[in-house]
C-alpha cells in the first residue's frame, strides 16, 4: 500500500515545477487526500447524485482515488473581492491553475502506471453536459468523500487552505492509504454560526436557490469568458462567492 504522505510529497513536487514556470504565487503546498473505492460514501453519493460515475465506472479495477487542491494566490483572492466583475488576476490564475492541475495529474498517473498500476487523471473542468449542467465526475464530491474538506453554502469544498482553490483527481488501481475525514463541519453556517456571507456576495443571487440559480451562474460565466477569450483563453470564472469570506483562505476558527 502506498502512503498518502508519499503521494502528497510527489504531487506537490510536480505542482511546484509548473507553479515556478507560471510565475504565480500559488499557496503551496497543496492539500492532498486519498481513499479506497470501497469507502461507503461513494455509494451514498451515487444514490443522491445518480448522474455521477463511481471510480470503477471510469477505471475498471480502480482501488483508490486521489484528490488535491491547488490554492490560489493571495494576490488573486484580494484582487477579486471588490466590484461585480472578476479581476484579471483571478481569471488569469483560473486558466493557469487548470493547466497546472492537468499537467500534474497526468504526471502522477504516469508515475503510478510506471509502478504497474493503471491510472487515469481527470480533467479539472469543462467536462459536463451543457443542457443539464451536470458532469459525470465531481472533484468537489470526490474530495468530500476522500476527506479533503467539507462543503460550504457556496457549494464549494472548504479545504485546510480554504475554498479559494482549484481541484484535481486521479483514479488508480494502486492501494493508497485512506485519509481521515473531517470530524466537524468547516462551514460556519453549517456549524450553526451566523455567516452566509458567500450567498450574499453572488452578483446574480445564484446561491439563493441553486436548482434555478446554477443556470444564472453558468450564463454569467459564459458572458465573462466571451469578454476575455482573446487575451486569456477560456476564462469562464467568477469566484466572487469564494473570496471576502471567512473560509476563503483557511478553515474558519
Amino acid at each position: 500500500m502506498l502512503a498518502c504522505e508519499q503521494i502528497s510529497t510527489l504531487l506537490n513536487s510536480f505542482l511546484r515545477d509548473d507553479v515556478i514556470k507560471s510565475r504565480i504565487a500559488f499557496r503551496l503546498p497543496a492539500p492532498v487526500a486519498a481513499c479506497s473505492t470501497d469507502r461507503s460514501e461513494w455509494r451514498e453519493l451515487k444514490s443522491t447524485h445518480p448522474w455521477l460515475k463511481l471510480p470503477e465506472e471510469i477505471l475498471a479495477g480502480a482501488r483508490s482515488v486521489i484528490v488535491f487542491a491547488l490554492p490560489l494566490s493571495h494576490e488573486a483572492i484580494s484582487s477579486n473581492i471588490s466590484g461585480e466583475e472578476p479581476s484579471f488576476e483571478w481569471l488569469r490564475e483560473y486558466v493557469a491553475a487548470n493547466e497546472i492541475i492537468w499537467n500534474s495529474s497526468s504526471r502522477l498517473a504516469s508515475y503510478l502506471r510506471d509502478l504497474g498500476y493503471r491510472s487515469v487523471p481527470l480533467r479539472p473542468t469543462h467536462d459536463f453536459d451543457i443542457s443539464s449542467l451536470r458532469a459525470s465526475w465531481s472533484h468537489r464530491h470526490a474530495g468530500f468523500v476522500c476527506g479533503l474538506g467539507t462543503f460550504g453554502l457556496n457549494n464549494l469544498l472548504i479545504t485546510e487552505k480554504g475554498c479559494a482553490v482549484r481541484l484535481g483527481s486521479v483514479i488508480t488501481e494502486a492501494e493508497v492509504e485512506d485519509s481521515p475525514r473531517p470530524s466537524y463541519e468547516y462551514c460556519l453556517a453549517r456549524r450553526g454560526r451566523s455567516c452566509n456571507v458567500c450567498m450574499r456576495r453572488c452578483p446574480v443571487q445564484a446561491l439563493d436557490d441553486w436548482s434555478e440559480g446554477k443556470r444564472r451562474c453558468y450564463e454569467r460565466l459564459i458572458s465573462i469568458a466571451s469578454r476575455w477569450k482573446d487575451s486569456l483563453g477560456l476564462a469562464d470564472a467568477c469566484g466572487k462567492c469564494s473570496v471576502g469570506i471567512p473560509c476563503a483562505l483557511q478553515v474558519p476558527k
